[in-house]
């Protein structure tokens, strides 16, 4: 056969290369069987020594595995070349870094693969291409691979596989940008690993999942899978994960300001680590993490100490990834001493860094605005004002699509409960009719009338069944609307809070310092204008969060907004409030808040009354709540409250506090909102 002397030269070069006695002693005897056999025996023990190299560069595993493929291609065992196939793909991808060899690999053997019928192995080789399609840039088409896996997976009925598949799926969605959908994907991918107990790939999906509430500032989310995370880790020996997973919060807490956690979950990260056989891959990043916690808690010595670790890796690897990091840690360590001229040094040529690599925007935007704060320390003001700007306009420009992102992610939430409730409902359905289709079978065979009477009880009995399951449905369903409808209200108080914020940080800093820098040139016009921009910014931002909340209190706030309103309108406006401070928690408070002033600007809106009366009464029972006016009036009914998105915000806000909200109203004869929220 012809291809025998190219695989003995092979194996006898083999000899040279294996260092290892015991495995050079087995290379020896698999070598002597191969040049001893033929045909199927052959394949074995040449697949033997393809397994015995497995992804060696050194023992030749390329080639070997190359001869493999051939000889199995030669026999027509199909499903061995394409297991193969897979495994020299990703080789191609994870090891060598030449995933356009591994488009090269499927091109020439899939039209005879995919005439197999292990239909797992074809799905593992679509997967290993969808890779390559990945690392070549073409992101669409990994997407296609992918997809095919899955149908492969599902034929197979290999859970792993489909898992995988939607697990990358799911790191693509991230990378573009698709929050919901990848959110959607990795924990799709978790729950199918949880059911097969594949405790890597759960953590791999889980950790995917939180560094990707992370990007879009769901910080809350991120924590909960993270600490589920380290649950399942235990004490169990995956100090990697581990490592990432403390990494990943300690970045969060970095960007919350919360630098006292960041200091508590990097020093984990750095100890998890420590147990690690390749703790050097890693160590330079989290080094540096150690450098930024501990200058930011104020132990600039812990911070040198650690500094000199991560300039010795330096000195011994001078790469780039290194030099990022040192580069990073003299900018935090100059400012902390206050050596402001080599921090401003260190912090544009940090910057110039990530751009250059196209760092995430949230990275950029943090370096944008310690840049502006060394520019400040040192009293340039022109590059400050000019640096501050570029980070509230990124900071702005990412706000907004976390803002969609959040969005869209809790609209799928509600539209994914609700469809798994109709699909229930379906299943209720055709579970009756099967009932039905039973009896009446048993009813033809059989013409006695004990079965006919048991029969109909069953009936009855399961219809009754399905008629509480409809009704519990029905319930599940409305609860599931007020939940999604308050978690709309919960949210735009968050953007409400955050524009406001912005609006006072941002926008007013900014129109502050035109204001001054007119002053200063003398443009008496431009500064007034700006002042009155400035006020027009402030009233806005007033709206959006009331202030006098946090100055005030509950009870003092809503009395200023009734004074105010008797003071700038016509109406006039009778208060009998009592104190209720002590009765809710912020967010409550908040909520109490809208609905008065929600309740109010209807007033102001609709009902062209000239009285308003207010009466807020704390009882044994709980607090009770009167708003009534004289004015138009309107008929109150369900359907008239159902089609006014005020009047049902009102009701929301009020069932938040687990409060009764009536209201009583006819045409001419005004309007009364009557509310009872238990203590």
């Amino acid at each position: 056969m012809k291809y025998i002397p190219l695989i003995i030269s092979l194996f006898f070069g083999l000899q040279i290369t294996a260092q290892n006695e015991e495995l050079q002693s087995k290379i020896q005897l698999v070598n002597s069987k191969i040049e001893q056999t033929d045909k199927g025996e052959r394949l074995f023990w040449l697949d033997s020594l393809t397994k015995l190299t497995y992804r060696n560069s050194e023992l030749k595993y390329d080639s070997i595995v190359r001869q493999t493929i051939s000889l199995a291609l030669t026999l027509d065992s199909l499903n061995l070349a394409t297991t193969r196939v897979t495994d020299l793909i990703g080789f191609q991808n994870n090891y060598l870094g030449k995933p356009k060899e591994g488009l090269k690999l499927f091109d020439t053997y899939s039209q005879k693969l995919i005439k197999g019928v292990d239909f797992g192995s074809i799905g593992y080789m679509y997967l290993n291409t969808a890779d390559s399609y990945y690392y070549t840039g073409s992101i669409d088409k990994s997407f296609e691979y992918y997809d095919i896996a899955k149908d492969y997976a599902l034929k197979a009925k290999n859970q792993k596989l489909y898992a995988y598949a939607v697990m990358y799926t799911g790191y693509n969605e991230s990378e573009l940008g698709k929050f919901t959908e990848a959110s959607k994907s990795l924990k799709e991918a978790a729950v199918i690993f949880t059911k097969i107990k594949d405790t890597g790939n759960i953590l791999g999906a889980k950790n995917a999942l939180a560094v990707l509430y992370s990007r879009n500032a769901f910080y809350t989310e991120a924590k909960q899978e993270r600490d589920e995370s380290i649950l399942l880790i235990g004490d169990s020996s995956r100090n990697r994960a581990l490592s990432n997973l403390y990494f990943n919060a300690a970045e969060d807490n970095k960007r919350i300001g919360d630098f006292k956690n960041q200091l508590v979950n990097i020093k984990a990260s750095f100890l998890a680590n420590n147990k690690t056989n390749n703790a050097f891959l890693v160590k330079p990043k989290i080094l540096a993490h150690l450098i930024y916690a501990y200058c930011k808690n104020d132990s600039i010595t812990k911070a040198e100490e650690y500094f000199k670790d991560l300039n010795n890796l330096y000195l011994k690897d001078k790469n780039e990834d290194l030099r990022e990091e040192i580069i990073k840690s003299k900018r935090i360590l100059s400012f902390t001493k206050g050596n402001y001229t080599e921090a401003l040094k260190y912090s544009i040529e940090f910057l110039s860094i990530l751009r250059a690599k196209k760092a995430h925007v949230g990275d950029i935007v943090m370096a944008e605005q310690f840049l502006a704060d060394t520019y400040k320390q040192i009293g340039d003001e022109s590059n400050y004002e000019k640096h501050l700007l570029v980070h509230y306009r990124m900071k702005d420009s990412l706000s907004n699509i976390q803002k969609l992102n959040s969005l869209a992610y809790y609209q799928t939430l509600y539209e994914t409960e609700k469809r798994d409730l109709e699909i229930e409902n379906q299943k209720s359905s055709i579970s009756v009719l099967n009932l039905e289709n039973n009896v009446l079978n048993l009813k033809n065979r059989n013409q006695n009338q004990l079965i006919i009477f048991g029969s109909l009880g069953l009936l009855l009995l399961f219809g009754g069944i399905i008629v509480y399951r409809s009704f519990l449905n029905a319930k599940k369903r409305e609860q599931i609307q007020q939940e999604f409808s308050q978690e709309l209200i919960t949210t735009q108080e968050y953007e409400r809070t955050r524009i406001a914020r912005d609006l006072h940080d941002g926008i007013g800093q900014q129109i502050i310092l035109i204001k001054m820098k007119a002053f200063k040139a003398g443009n008496k016009e431009i500064s007034n204008m700006a002042y009155d921009a400035l006020e027009e910014v402030r009233s806005i931002s007033r709206d959006l969060y009331p202030v006098t909340l946090e100055k005030l209190g509950l009870t003092n706030s809503i009395e200023q907004l009734l004074l105010d309103l008797g003071n700038n309108t016509d109406l006039f406006v009778s208060l009998d409030i009592d104190n209720v401070n002590t009765n809710f928690n912020e967010i409550e408070s908040l909520n109490f808040y809208r609905f008065i002033q929600e309740s109010v600007n209807n007033v102001l809106k609709h009902a062209q009354a000239n009285t308003l009366v207010v009466n807020i009464l704390k009882q044994s029972d709980g607090i009770k709540i009167l708003i009534k006016d004289n004015g138009l009036g309107f008929e109150a009914n369900e359907k008239s409250i159902e089609n006014s998105l005020g009047l049902k915000t009102m009701a929301e806000r009020v069932s938040m506090l687990k409060g009764s909200f009536a209201i009583k109203s006819k045409r001419e004869e005004g309007t009364s909102i009557l509310v009872q929220i238990p203590v």
